[in-house]
């Protein structure tokens, strides 16, 4: 064969493979009408093509079109916009039809109902895969998903690839999507969608991620008349504040909790997702037990059982410390239950050592439930400072106020560290015993305040006062009382028995009984301590201890100031007035009115 030829042939070749290797732009009609009807009876999705269409056959047979519609019949799911490529495959192709092996939709406009996509008959798509050929590959890039009935669910910057070669192997997918401008990204995901159909048991996998969260599961899923999914999880986040912010998932005390993981196996159904063995970790607490939350009520409930050796619940009681302003006083800033109550929660607690701010308990009992706008929180035993403490709290929100409610009881409590550990220095020893009760109702703390009532008693026993000796005070007030007022501070006063009782009616505690009892002293208490104020206005006279009742005090304290900076001084009128030399100085008698009162006194 001469080169002219062979050049010839090759001339032709090299043009039939350029013409093969071009995308041919094909009027509408016939191919994107062989496509349409191949999509519709394959996979039960209408298709409809209002742009170009062009097909090429090297390197592999392969169409696009452009400004295509892509949906369920029902509207369960349509694609609208953007551009559909496929790649054929070649042995029907050789029979002139027309099968996709891939699906790559681009830059397009997706719209579901989550209603209507549970109502679709999956089983019947999935359930001849083994007799029909399918495309082995769907991507989606640069498009985005708007939801009819989900709110603020939408994602934008969608980029997904859904791979199923063969059903001798699982469903595959991964991908990406932005939503409430934070990327989420779907590592991966695996599924049977074959063993499903027939209502066989799939294993199945997922790793899910956002910014500062993660979940991981790995199991057995199945369908039918009663879905079932089991298999181990875990779920992470660095900050459930930050979560529940970013998310808008309404969680129980989302927005005051920081770090938090939850691992363990699982079984979910339509009516409840429980962990019987549930392993949490806390910030750098470690909490295990078992957690479930249910569906079937009007809204979630989380429910559950955990015990751990160490507990900080210091971020719960952190708006406590929000009620006072930065100057001391009550804030006026109003009391929102709303963050703190989006779901419902039913949960026991018990902790070797347990911290509620400055405040430690050990061997604790506790129980919280939350209801829409309600807050409980009990211990039902606790180890207090050496002693014992239970308590419950209770907060209800209704009509823009909040009632607020506590009481609880006390015994054995080791007055001394407590008053160390809230701050206050060790001005009194001894063991506490009592109970309280505080009820108040307001748009803000300081309402709350400002309305406050109830009662409280605290009875101390084999305690000292540390910083003065009452009976070396007595005795000096007997030989100089004058000088008594510049020397008083110093020692202790030890006492067998201390008390006081106080009625609280609209923020003002009235002091009904005050006593303390010593070997050589006793005291008598009078007068009020002001909750909205913040401050003291007591008195404390003291007598010795065989004193006949009714004597008048022979040393009087006055007990003032605010609650951060209590003032503790004698009076200066009562020692002047046990002077000799001043004396006549205060008669005793008191001039009747209208009557003039002596110029001078001969004696």
């Amino acid at each position: 064969m001469s080169r002219r030829v062979v050049f010839f042939i090759a001339l032709i070749s090299l043009a039939v493979l350029g013409t093969a290797a071009s995308p041919w732009t094909l009027p509408g009609g016939g191919l994107s009408a062989e496509l349409q009807e191949h999509v519709r009876e394959r996979y039960g999705l209408d298709l409809a093509v209002r742009g170009r269409s062009t097909f090429a056959v090297l390197p592999i047979p392969r169409v696009k079109f452009e400004d295509v519609a892509l949906a369920f019949p029902d509207g369960a799911l349509k694609a609208e916009g953007g551009t559909l490529r496929g790649e054929l495959r070649i042995l029907p192709l050789l029979f002139g039809r027309i099968e996709l092996s891939d699906f790559d939709l681009t830059e397009t406009r997706i719209t579901a109902s989550a209603q209507k996509l549970q109502t679709v008959k999956w089983a019947d798509i999935f359930k001849d895969r083994s007799t029909k050929t399918h495309a082995r590959r769907l991507v989606v890039s640069k498009s985005s998903l708007r939801w009819t009935d989900l709110k603020d669910s939408n994602l934008d910057g969608l980029n997904a690839m859904i791979r199923w070669v063969d059903p001798s192997e699982p469903l595959t997918a991964s991908g990406s999507a932005r939503w409430r401008d934070e990327l989420v990204s779907l590592e991966q995901a695996s599924i049977f969608p074959d063993l499903l159909a027939s209502n066989k048991i799939s294993p199945f996998s997922l790793t899910l991620s956002a910014t500062g969260a993660s979940l991981t599961a790995e199991g057995e899923a199945q369908l039918g008349d009663g879905p079932r999914v089991t298999g181990e999880t875990t779920i992470k986040t660095t900050s459930v504040r930050d979560f529940t912010r970013w998310s808008g998932m309404d969680l129980p005390f989302g927005s005051l909790l920081q770090a938090l993981s939850i691992s363990g196996d699982f079984s979910m159904d339509r009516r409840r997702l429980s962990w019987p063995a549930v392993s949490i970790s806390l910030g750098s607490d470690k909490l295990e037990g078992t957690l479930g939350v249910r569906f079937d009520t009007e809204r979630p409930v989380i429910a559950g059982t955990l015990a751990a050796d160490t507990l900080n619940l210091s971020d719960l009681f952190a708006p406590f410390n929000q009620t006072r302003t930065s100057s001391g006083s009550w804030s006026e800033e109003a009391i929102d239950l709303a963050g703190a109550t989006g779901t419902d929660l039913d949960l026991r607690l018990s902790a070797a050592s347990a911290s509620l701010g400055r405040l430690s308990l050990d061997d604790m009992a506790a129980s919280v439930l939350i209801q829409p706008g309600r807050i409980e929180a009990s211990i039902g035993r606790a180890e207090f400072y050496d002693g014992t403490l239970k308590g419950r709290l209770s907060l209800l929100a209704h009509n823009g106020l909040v009632d607020f409610k506590s009481q609880g009881t006390f015994s054995g409590v080791k007055i001394a560290p407590f008053l160390t550990a809230v701050g206050e220095p060790r001005w009194i020893t001894g063991r506490a015993h009592g109970q309280f009760s505080f009820d108040g109702q307001g748009r803000n703390p300081a309402d709350v305040i400002r309305q406050a009532q109830g009662r409280s008693s605290v009875d101390l026993t084999d305690g000292e006062l540390v910083g003065i000796n009452l009976e070396d005070a007595l005795l000096r007030v007997e030989k100089r009382p004058l000088l008594a007022s510049l020397n008083w501070k110093g020692g202790r006063t030890p006492f067998s028995k201390a008390e006081a009782n106080i009625v609280m009616q609209d923020g003002v505690g009235q002091i009904v009984e005050g006593k303390l009892k010593g070997s050589a002293v006793q005291a008598h208490l009078r007068g009020k301590v002001l909750l909205v104020d913040r401050t003291l206005q007591v008195t404390a006279g003291i007598v010795p201890v065989d004193a006949p009742a009714g004597q008048s005090p022979a040393l009087t304290f006055d007990v003032t100031g605010d609650w951060d900076n209590i003032a503790v001084t004698p009076q200066v009128r009562s020692l002047i007035e046990r002077s000799g030399a001043a004396a006549p100085l205060f008669p005793s008698k008191r001039v009747p009115a209208g009557e003039q009162r002596p110029q001078a006194t001969a004696q």
